[in-house]
């Protein structure tokens, strides 16, 4: 992989990392091992004074903690389908970089364009979970930084690639009309050929070859004047 794909594989990966960070699924259910240990402080507590503090610390606590993110409906919804875009950015990216690009650079400028659709499509779900309140504005803009900066460093590549496989296919359509002109040309020389041996030169038939040529001008009216004179 060439530098800057190399660094633009990195980015890829680093987006599908941020993704998968950024849709973790969120609950306000309290574990086992959580609820364990809640039960064990107030088993220990006294005075019924100290356990209710400690029940309207916990609530207070668990209020002010309330975290942003996806739930389970959500990440079903919006979530699941925004890490496989991740990831399928990251596989393009590579499939194209794997591509020979002189025998198979349709395909690659293929990949590429697949793979910008895909940043789009992922960059039209962050806004949308943005507007549903499930992310806060600074996260979609981290979110949306790297979205753009793989977006661009590909537009780009296919953008440099475009141009090179215009030379490539303008060099096939010659490579084809030279080919075709050989084509034809041997089925000329063949015809020719054919011709030759089916009627000999000087036959009636040899198209090379008239038996009673037309008369020139001046045999003609020589001929004619004898004819008048006898």
């Amino acid at each position: 992989m060439a530098d800057k794909e190399y660094l633009l594989g990195n980015k890829a990966r680093d987006l599908l990392e941020y993704t998968n960070q950024a849709t973790k699924i969120v609950t306000d259910d309290i574990s086992r091992r959580d609820a364990r240990k809640i039960f064990q402080k107030i088993a220990a507590l006294d005075d019924i004074r100290d356990v209710q503090k400690f029940c309207a610390d916990s609530i207070g606590f668990l209020d002010r903690t309330d975290r942003e993110g996806f739930t389970k409906a959500l990440y079903r919804c919006y979530g699941e389908d925004m890490r496989l875009l991740a990831k399928s950015i990251l596989r393009n990216i590579h499939a194209a970089n794997d591509k020979m690009f002189q025998t198979e650079y349709e395909e690659r400028l293929r990949l590429l364009g697949v793979v910008l659709g895909e940043c789009s499509l992922l960059n039209e779900y962050i806004q949308t979970v943005l507007n549903l309140g499930v992310i806060p504005i600074s996260k979609s803009a981290v979110w949306t930084r790297k979205v753009q900066d793989v977006k661009n460093m590909v537009l780009s590549w296919k953008q440099k690639d475009s141009t090179r496989a215009e030379k490539l296919r303008e060099k096939a359509r010659q490579d084809e009309l030279k080919q075709q002109a050989a084509m034809v040309k041997a089925v000329v020389r063949e015809l020719l050929k054919e011709q030759r041996t089916r009627y000999p030169a000087g036959s009636p038939l040899d198209i090379g070859c008239d038996s009673n040529p037309p008369p020139t001008g001046g045999s003609a009216l020589r001929t004619a004047t004898t004819s008048t004179t006898r």
